[in-house]
Parts: structure tokens; sequence; C-alpha cells
């Protein structure tokens, strides 16, 4: 009977050894796939963001240079190249102007060639005392009065030729035709606007912001720009030095690619608020959001997970300036930090073997 006792307890201790040694060699969740970015410690100035909407640097209401009745307009939409017709006006009786200055300048022509003929044939008779001083200054003078009259009557055609060209109106630059303020049919007088010309590739955000930040900023500067989740960052064009009086703001314009964001669209631009001054900032894709808690996941010793409480601050393309016990070198979870443990092991991985493991 004991020796049955014996080989049982034996038996049971052989079980329960193998159970031992693994609970011992697997004391917590296995090590998780992180892929990590780096702590530095850069210059940045605070933000303050400002309102701005997209503009266009040329929209312009095109205005007729003439009179008359409109017999052909750009469609809505159309997009004209600059010196394009955007409109055009019954010229009839502009070309008749035309025909009327070239024949009067024909008809002083042929006096001046007359008066020319005269003062010759009165300048060989003064020497043969045929025909007196007097009566050649008289001529002469008359063939100077006819050049000038001829002169005239050239600046008349070409001022003719002028106003029937002013009949068509053509884009004074490239854009696209956003509205007609007139349609066919319809008679202008001189000035009338005909359409809203906007140029939709030079683009730029204007931006009013308070006086207080006119000295944090200059012509060159680079200043981010957001709306919803896009992100840029663009430089400044240009700085109006003066503020309103009333709403003690001031403006400023920054410079957009072509297409960046559509004319009339709202966005923020974040303006320097202070002097730049000496930060630590961590990749956005570090930080993870809790409510009422944002923190990293920093390497600690022996590559297990630290989780570290921040408070956030300026942001700068994709990096984040940050408050809290991270120092500059620190190495942070900036994929999978939100399935990671405290104190859980880490296997950091390479930029191959993330894209190998699904992004994580």
């Amino acid at each position: 009977m004991a020796n049955k006792h014996g080989v049982l307890i034996a038996m049971l201790v052989t079980l329960a050894l193998p159970a031992g040694r693994l609970a011992a060699q697997n004391p917590g969740p296995p090590p998780a796939n992180v892929a990590v970015g780096v702590a530095l410690e850069q210059t940045l100035s605070p933000l303050q963001w400002s309102p701005a909407s997209v503009v266009s640097r040329r929209d312009a209401r095109v205005a007729a240079e003439q009179a008359g009745r409109v017999t052909e307009m750009a469609e809505i939409g159309q997009v004209i190249a600059a010196g394009a017709v955007l409109a055009r006006l019954d010229d009839r009786q502009l070309r008749l102007a035309v025909q009327d200055a070239k024949a009067a300048e024909a008809r002083i022509a042929a006096r001046l060639d007359y008066a020319r003929a005269q003062e010759k044939r009165m300048e060989s008779l003064v020497g043969q005392s045929t025909v007196s001083r007097a009566q050649l200054d008289e001529v002469s003078a008359e063939r100077r009065m006819q050049e000038q009259d001829l002169a005239a009557a050239k600046v008349a055609v070409k001022q003719a030729e002028l106003r029937l060209t002013q009949s068509t109106v053509r884009a004074p630059f490239a854009g696209t035709v956003v509205e007609r303020l007139v349609e066919v049919g319809e008679f202008l007088s001189a000035g009338s606007p005909v359409v809203r010309l906007v140029d939709t590739v030079n683009l730029e955000a204007q931006v009013r912001a308070p006086v207080q930040l006119a000295g944090f900023v200059k012509q060159g500067d680079a200043l981010q720009l957001r709306q919803g989740d896009w992100r840029a960052e663009h430089p400044v064009r240009a700085v109006v030095p003066v503020g309103d009086a009333t709403s003690r703001q001031f403006e400023l314009r920054v410079a957009l690619p072509p297409s960046a964001l559509p004319i009339g669209a709202a966005l923020d631009v974040g303006l320097p608020s202070a002097m730049p001054s000496r930060v630590v900032t961590v990749p956005r894709d570090a930080i993870v959001l809790r409510p009422g808690e944002r923190y990293v996941v920093r390497v600690a010793e022996g590559n297990v997970a630290e989780r570290v409480t921040v408070s956030v601050g300026t942001t700068m393309d994709d990096r984040v300036a940050v408050t809290g016990a991270v120092a500059a070198g620190d190495q942070l979870v900036i994929r999978g930090a939100e399935r990671v443990q405290p104190g859980q092991a880490l296997n950091l991985l390479g930029a191959g073997e993330e894209l190998a493991a699904g992004g994580l």
C-alpha cells in the first residue's frame, strides 16, 4: 500500500514539473511587434491659429472699353488663355469710322502733294523775280500746315482702328469665366463689366490675424496650414504692415500651389505667437489619445514598454512638442502603441519588417 502511494506521488510530481517550468518561462504576454521613432530637441515657436480663405491673385470683372450691342459671349466655366476673346460687340459703326478716317487722310495727303509742288514752282519763279518772296512764304506755310494736318489724320486713323479693336473684349490674363454679367443682345456702355474672370492657378491664402502677432512673421517665413486632415507648409508672400483700427487685425498672404484647395475654401494658418524656444518633439503618431489622458510608450531598458504621460504643445509638420518625462533621444513606439501594456516586451521592427507585418 505504501508503495502504491509513493508511485502516485512520484507521478504527480513528474506531471507538475513541465507546467511549472512553462509558467516560469512565460511570466507575461508575448513580445509586441512595434515600430519606433525618436524624440528630438528642436527650436519651435508656439502657434496661434487664425482663419483664412483661399483666394486667387487675379480675380477681375472685365469691362468693355467701347459701347455697343453684345454679339458673342464666352461660356461660364470656359478656360480662357491670356488675350483670348471674352465678348464681341457690334462693330459695324466702328468699321465705317475707320474707313472715314482713312478717306480723310487720303484727302489731306493729296492736298499736301499739291502744296509741295506749288512750293517748288514758287522757288524757281522767285529767282526770276516773277514771284515775290512773300508769296513763296505763304505757299511754304500752307505746305507745313498740310503736313501737320496729315499727321493729325494719321492719328485719327489709329484712334478709329483702336476703337474697332476695343469692340472685342479680351482676357487680360489666363483664367476661367466664373460669371457672365451680360448676355448676347444687351447694349453696353463703355466701362460696363462683361464677365468675371478668375485665375485658378495662382492661388494664395488670405489671412487676417491679431495685430500683436505682426512682429513674429515676415515675408518668406514658412507657415503651417491645415484644413481637416490636410496639412501643408507654405511661404508668406506678403505682409500688409497696416492694421485695421476697428478689428485690430492685419492681413497677410501665403502662397499656395495650384489646386491645393479650391478658391473660397476655408482653412487655418498657424502664426508664431512668441519667440522660438528649444523644446522636445515626438512623432505625431507616437501620441496615444485616451479620455482625459495623452501618453507615449517609451522603449525602456531591455526593450520593455514604459507608459509616459505628456502634455501636447506646438505641432510642426509630422512632429509635436511635448512636456513630460521624455528626453531627446528616447525611442518611442509609433505603430502598435495602443495595444502595448506597461512592462510588456517589445520586438522592434525595421521598415521592411513593418511592411511585411501589414503595417502593424
